[in-house]
């Protein structure tokens, strides 16, 4: 109705068309020209008004049957009605007051991890004491029990946090047998929540060992969403340097290959090439794979690439919250047993597993240890 004079051109330009088509499709069947030029005329309007209307009242849409169409679905907007459009912006308003509350919310959840991360930390510590044998009433009792028995009694409970992840499907499918000997020297594991609520780290905290010279290894994550049951949005992860005593590595492999020079003034010489093998371990976990960038990944990488980037990821995230969620605030269920157990039946009975979606005090991100 805005584009009267438009349609009028396109009537102009089409009605004779239309005409001829009839004409030759019905070329000996009267026809009553009046009523043959009313009919074209409103088919032709009708075609008009829903192709050319752009709802703006300039009568610029000659031009939608090609880049036009792309401004409509750029814009779903623009053929709405002047007092929808009013009502769509009160919904933008409410919108917008409802993201505030949000971000409170999200900043108080925050404290409130915090608060009680520090309220369990207590519990965690002592927790790690009776685990590795060094609370003050256990050494005793170990002091005056060995000359009496005169056998070694244990201290603390060997092999805990081993066990523990050997129940955790997801995490004992990465343990190696040679990685059992390593980890036997795990003393506590972890988990510290970021003050801000967007992300945490991993501590594995060995005593002196034959593989390795650190005392701690890390694995940091920064998740915006963290504390909220959506979809994790992983922006990054860092892993850490493991510094490997020499022919202790559980990574890799040196595998030794003599190669005698074809030609050259070496040629006949033998030399020996050392290369690394990379084998299956749990250790892996701390190099995990680099995110890169959205424009490296659109320029560099193919879909397969992207789809396996993606699965290596996500098998990632989902160790790091067997260990947030899981095995850190229930260790000694999982040493048990028990924890797989519940696991099972919750399973079974098609409930969703406490803590499975990351989220909240319960879910590991009180403190750790």
């Amino acid at each position: 109705i805005r584009h009267t004079d438009l349609f009028l051109k396109n009537i102009s330009r089409s009605i004779t068309s239309i005409m001829s088509e009839h004409n030759t499709e019905d070329e000996n069947v009267p026809t009553n020209k009046d009523e043959e030029v009313e009919e074209a005329t409103e088919m032709v309007a009708e075609t008009n008004l829903e192709d050319n209307y752009d709802g703006d009242g300039d009568g610029d849409g000659e031009d939608l049957t090609a880049e036009g169409e792309g401004d409509l679905d750029e814009n779903p907007l623009s053929t709405v009605l002047p007092e929808v459009l009013e009502r769509v912006e009160t919904l933008r308003s409410l919108n917008d007051q409802r993201t505030e509350l949000m971000e409170q919310y999200l900043k108080d959840r925050a404290e409130l991890e915090k608060k009680y991360q520090y309220l369990c930390q207590p519990l965690y510590n002592e927790r790690a004491k009776v685990i590795q044998g060094s609370g003050g009433d256990e050494g005793e009792a170990t002091e005056q029990e060995q000359p009496n028995s005169g056998s070694s009694v244990s201290k603390g409970i060997p092999q805990f946090w081993v066990c523990a992840m050997g129940h955790m499907d997801l995490v004992a499918e990465l343990i190696t047998e040679q990685d059992v000997d390593c980890l036997v020297h795990l003393m506590d594991v972890k988990c510290i929540d970021n003050a801000d609520g967007m992300g945490f780290a991993l501590e594995f905290h060995f005593e002196s060992n034959d593989y390795f010279h650190n005392k701690i290894l890390t694995k940091q994550y920064e998740v915006p969403n963290l504390l909220l049951a959506d979809e994790p949005i992983l922006k990054n992860v860092v892993g850490c340097n493991i510094e490997w005593k020499k022919g202790k590595s559980l990574v890799h492999r040196e595998l030794k290959k003599k190669q005698r020079a074809k030609s050259g003034k070496n040629a006949g010489q033998v030399r020996t090439v050392v290369k690394k093998e990379r084998t299956d371990s749990f250790f892996h976990f701390f190099s995990p794979p680099t995110l890169p960038s959205a424009l490296d990944a659109m320029e560099h990488m193919d879909e397969a690439e992207a789809d396996n980037l993606e699965e290596a990821l996500g098998i990632d995230y989902d160790v790091a919250q067997s260990f947030r969620s899981h095995i850190i605030p229930k260790a000694v269920l999982w040493y048990t047993g028990e924890a797989l157990d519940a696991e099972m039946g919750e399973m079974l009975d098609g409930d969703e597993w406490p803590g499975g979606d990351g989220g909240g005090f319960g879910g590991g991100g009180a403190g750790g240890g």
